[in-house]
């Protein structure tokens, strides 16, 4: 088993699709926190809250690890070496929590350097401008690992359905679809923020919960939940997929 996680790691980390990840979330982190310290007004950007805020844009990268599960996963399929994989590893369930653990991984790995970043940005820039700096707070500070908590869990929720779904393209497609436009139109049933973007998201506000979304443990247990069922179902699925 630790072969085996030790080549699915390898397979996400010598790639060139976490490199590219990487640095699109940096290139929006840059933008985003540039165009914020540069435009807001001195006593805005003074608030603690609001530069918890800046550095919350660091959330990006749990989007982004949902994006890598699916294609750490599924794109085994879509590249013909799922067949490969199989013959060296028969036992499928090993494999697939081989490949749920190691986009955890990555996940959590992307989302520590997408925070480590925001935040040395967010201080780099409000320093410029002689703002006293707020953002090692305890409030900043929880966001920031419940950015790295919520990505761990959305790999793994990518992961699995990138294994139910089998399909790159169309599994990153549904995924997509279902943030912007399926959670939104659950808010007419008064149910959004049980869905699964807004439980991950009460994960990365760690304490800072707005009205529409659960309180961090309560978020923390229905994505959990998402989670498990996304990695079981994928699991059942490669267990009876028939490979050439």
């Amino acid at each position: 088993m630790t072969r085996l996680l030790r080549a699915e790691l390898l397979k996400v980390l010598t790639t060139r699709l976490l490199l590219w990840l990487g640095l699109l979330v940096i290139a929006f982190e840059v933008l985003i926190i540039a165009l914020r310290v540069g435009h807001d007004s001195f006593d805005s950007l003074a608030e603690p809250g609001n530069q918890r805020d800046i550095v919350s844009i660091a959330g990006i990268a749990v989007l982004i690890s949902l994006i890598l599960g699916i294609v750490a996963s599924a794109g085994e399929y879509s590249h013909g070496t799922i067949s490969h994989t199989l013959l060296v590893a028969p036992v499928r369930e090993r494999v697939s929590l081989a490949k749920l653990t190691s986009a955890a991984l990555a996940g959590a790995f992307l989302a520590l350097v997408s925070v480590v970043f925001a935040w040395g940005f967010a201080a780099l820039l409000l320093s410029a401008r002689s703002i006293p700096l707020h953002v090692a707070s305890h409030t900043t500070l929880n966001v920031g690992l419940g950015t790295i908590g919520a990505a761990a869990i959305a790999g793994v929720l990518g992961a699995g359905f990138g294994l139910l779904l089998r399909r790159q393209t169309a599994a990153i497609v549904v995924a997509l679809v279902w943030l912007l436009v399926g959670e939104p139109l659950l808010s007419i049933a008064g149910v959004q923020r049980y869905a699964p973007g807004h439980a991950i998201a009460a994960v990365v506000e760690a304490g800072n919960q707005s009205s529409e979304l659960l309180g961090f443990g309560a978020g923390l247990a229905v994505a959990l939940l998402y989670a498990a069922a996304a990695a079981t179902l994928g699991t059942i699925a490669l267990k009876r997929t028939d490979v050439n």
